[in-house]
């Protein structure tokens, strides 16, 4: 089990991708909404709580029916397809805290268009927060002579997003990084992620490894479908 608190001081929050987020594809914003863009920066960064747990599982697999070493099971065609060319698995937990909730609370009661490009904000910095576990996943992953796969969460594909208590247990998440998870499998805070990133002992990664509008639950019901593999915000 790894945890990691980062210093908020390591936080990258890339302006270009919150316009995405925000639907402006390159167009050019007005002063106030760059007013309001630059202030909502600062303030994550501010009140930000950076954590991360993760943790490398041995799976097994049966007839679709996948086990890390039998406290999440799971069964998935898509999980599998992805976790072919796996004997093991990370899987990992990242949350900004619930301070950046309150302030989108907040604003969503006092400013709906500061709500708007805060949430934006929060959902790039929680991305970021996940590259950075991957990017430490990875290592060991090349420490052990694997390949990754990118990470895949509950709600893509055919992974329920009934699993996420039972992820959250494996990984102590509540103690370690104060992560939790409602009856109806809604993370608490909401700006948070769980994920999992098999080490791959093939020689290619599997199609189905390279993220794509394809292997999304959303595909055809969102506003970034067939933008290309590389405008995905989930």
């Amino acid at each position: 089990m790894r945890v990691n608190h980062l210093n908020n001081n390591l936080i990258k929050i890339d302006k270009s991708e919150v316009l995405r987020y925000l639907a402006y594809k390159n167009k050019d914003i007005d002063e106030e909404t760059d007013i309001l863009l630059n202030e909502s920066i600062a303030e994550l960064k501010e009140i930000s709580e950076l954590k991360y747990v993760y943790r490398i599982f041995d799976i097994t697999e049966n007839n679709n029916n996948i086990s890390f070493e039998n406290q999440i099971n799971i069964k998935s065609k898509d999980l599998t397809e992805i976790l072919k060319n796996c004997k093991k698995s990370a899987v990992m937990a990242a949350t900004l805290g619930f301070e950046a909730e309150k302030r989108i609370k907040y604003y969503s009661m006092t400013n709906l268009s500061k709500a708007v490009i805060f949430d934006a904000c929060a959902a790039s910095c929680i991305e970021y927060l996940c590259d950075l576990a991957e990017a430490e996943i990875k290592e060991l992953a090349v420490k052990d002579g694997c390949n990754i796969t990118f990470r895949y969460s509950p709600g893509y594909g055919d992974v329920p997003i009934s699993h996420q208590d039972d992820i959250l247990t494996a990984l102590n998440a509540q103690k370690l990084i104060g992560l939790s998870v409602t009856d109806s499998s809604i993370l608490v805070p909401r700006k948070s992620v769980t994920a999992f990133i098999g080490f791959s002992t093939g020689n290619e990664i599997n199609k189905i490894n390279k993220k794509s509008c394809l292997n999304c639950n959303l595909f055809g019901n969102c506003n970034f479908s067939g933008e290309g593999e590389n405008n995905c915000v989930r």
